[in-house]
């Protein structure tokens, strides 16, 4: 079930947000088409324009979800960084149209890519080809061309997790490991510090693939960061799919300067994370499943790699 399926619609905008949009595309909105992928409670939708064009936006009402506006301000922070930065036509994002915020509506506008998510489950073909795409684009921030935050607050979580979680199927495996997971997590958030921009959520709901080639986009979670960050997230989620990743991470140049046992430590830190998040009870259903799902996946391949028999995966 899609995180997204209430997302409000174009004519359910209030018509300032919707003249604002209609600014930043620089044409009149004829149809808007709900984009159902993602989690954001916020209105998402294909723009098809009256003169023929077609953009993407995105807005959310600040005050009926205080909690979201400050990820919608901080892509736009984003988005005017990298566009200043001249990078709009190098990096594997959709280009930066503006952005408003009256305080009421925060609002995004980018190009329209005509993409789709990968198939789930990941083939092994779109995902070597997704962690090459997304191990350039490492290379092209590092480092990181704007100034962000170098907290992380989506790495790290084993030690919240109770001992009932623990026994049951979140952890499988991990539970006899869990005081090593969590020292090793504490690794993990040392190692993760980098110089790099990191996106920080390089998942398949913020993944297209395009005639053009692999897209990342939603980047409100990006930070500084160590640049092997979303090679290792991606490749996570193909493990969560079953597939190895071992052979695709070794063929990443980034890789080749990780050391074995720091990406050891950011994969504990990526696992605890999401499976901390999955059984916090104040967790929306979608969102919780699909962090089981990545945590799973992350923490299975992390225990392959210490040679650990998981039934987590």
């Amino acid at each position: 079930m899609s995180g997204s399926k209430d997302r409000p619609r174009w004519h359910e905008l209030p018509m300032r947000a919707r003249e604002q949009i209609e600014y930043l595309v620089g044409d009149r909105v004829v149809d808007a088409q709900n984009c159902p992928g993602g989690y954001s409670p916020g209105f998402a939708s294909r723009l098809i324009l009256a003169g023929g064009r077609t953009a993407f936006a995105k807005a959310v009402d600040a005050k009926m979800w205080p909690e979201q506006a400050p990820m919608y301000r901080d892509e736009a922070h984003i988005a005017i960084g990298l566009t200043a930065a001249g990078l709009a036509d190098v990096l594997p994002t959709p280009r930066f149209l503006g952005s408003c915020d009256d305080g009421s509506y925060v609002v995004l506008a980018f190009e329209c890519v005509e993409g789709s998510e990968p198939v789930s489950p990941w083939r092994l073909d779109q995902l070597a080809e997704v962690a090459a795409a997304v191990g350039r684009m490492s290379g092209l921030l590092t480092p990181s061309p704007i100034a962000v935050p170098c907290v992380h607050p989506r790495l790290g979580g084993w030690a919240s997790i109770s001992t009932e979680h623990l026994e049951s199927p979140c952890a499988g495996a991990a539970a006899p490991h869990v005081d090593d997971l969590v020292a090793l997590e504490c690794r993990g958030l040392v190692a993760a510090h980098g110089t790099a921009l990191v996106h920080f959520d390089a998942l398949p709901h913020n993944i297209l693939h395009s005639p053009t080639g692999v897209m990342l986009v939603d980047w409100p979670h990006a930070r500084l960061g160590a640049p092997i960050i979303d090679l290792l997230t991606v490749l996570a989620s193909g493990a969560a799919d079953g597939i190895d990743p071992e052979p695709i991470l070794a063929a990443q140049p980034v890789s080749a300067t990780a050391d074995a046992a720091d990406i050891d430590a950011i994969l504990a830190a990526l696992s605890g994370f999401s499976l901390a998040g999955a059984v916090d009870k104040t967790c929306p259903a979608p969102i919780a499943a699909a962090k089981m799902k990545f945590g799973r996946g992350a923490l299975g391949w992390l225990l392959r790699r210490l040679g650990i028999t998981s039934t987590a995966s």
